[in-house]
């Protein structure tokens, strides 16, 4: 496990390259798309124990941080999702540079996973596939779903429909801001236009479906075939949520053996 700076002074990102620990044969690398905001904070562990996995399985495996989160320069109030799109685009160089790859696969989970399909169908020559693990489908959804982690998180139960808001147009969600442009931004995602777009090898992984999810399979179901499903779901829990103290800490150990399996 290397950690290390990407990116230039202005746009300064943190990475963790995991170096394969077997040879494949032809270099294979996998570059991590975390989730946003407070997810990231709780999936943290699972998607470093998602890189080791992998790394153990012979890929070249880079995880990092967006621009405004975690150890990357910036601050939250910076995030933009053009501005992830570009980071995971510079993670995708870094990583092709590093491993000798001629093409890099995306694994992302929840607004990570969203953001992989827009790369990843915006330029599908340098990607080999994607797996979407817990994707947000739907923007306003996603919003809503934020909102109501803020709300029913301990130290908001007190006023689960009263979130105070900043002078600025700004949330409090979990610890993490919310500007009403980022609200916005989020709410305008929408990953069904960019399905077809997508390189042939794709797969999604839910651990809990919503209501998005079971639209998006039967679109799945109505054009895909038997022999090659799109779609799973799978009983574990959910690396971008912490039911504090029941499971701290705890990873999908489920859900993290079948990304790997699906990948090898």
């Amino acid at each position: 496990m290397n950690p290390f700076f990407l990116g230039n002074s202005k746009r300064r990102l943190f990475g963790v390259y995991h170096p394969p620990r077997l040879s494949r044969g032809a270099e294979r690398a996998v570059v991590l798309c975390p989730p946003f905001g407070h997810e990231y904070i709780y999936s943290h562990r699972s998607m470093a124990r998602l890189a080791t996995t992998l790394a153990a399985a012979g890929f070249h495996v880079l995880r990092f941080d967006y621009f405004g989160t975690g150890d990357s320069g910036g601050e939250a109030r910076d995030v933009t999702l053009a501005g992830c799109r570009a980071d995971i685009d510079m993670a995708i160089e870094e990583l092709l540079d590093m491993s000798g790859a001629d093409r890099v696969s995306l694994v992302g989970l929840r607004l990570g996973a969203t953001l992989a399909v827009e790369v990843a169908a915006s330029d599908p020559q340098r990607i080999d596939r994607v797996v979407l693990w817990d994707p947000i489908i739907e923007g306003e959804e996603y919003v809503a779903a934020l909102f109501e982690a803020a709300a029913t998180m301990p130290i908001g139960i007190e006023h689960p429909h009263n979130l105070p808001r900043t002078p600025n147009g700004e949330y409090e969600i979990c610890g993490f801001p919310l500007t009403d442009s980022q609200r916005s931004e989020i709410a305008g995602v929408d990953i069904m236009p960019h399905l077809s777009k997508l390189p042939r090898r794709w797969f999604t992984l839910v651990t809990k479906p919503l209501k998005s999810h079971e639209i998006f399979r039967s679109a799945l179901d109505a054009e895909g075939s038997p022999e090659n499903p799109r779609f799973e779901q799978v009983e574990d829990r959910a690396a971008w949520k912490e039911d504090w103290p029941l499971n701290a800490g705890n990873v999908p150990a489920l859900a993290i053996s079948r990304i790997e399996a699906w990948m090898t």
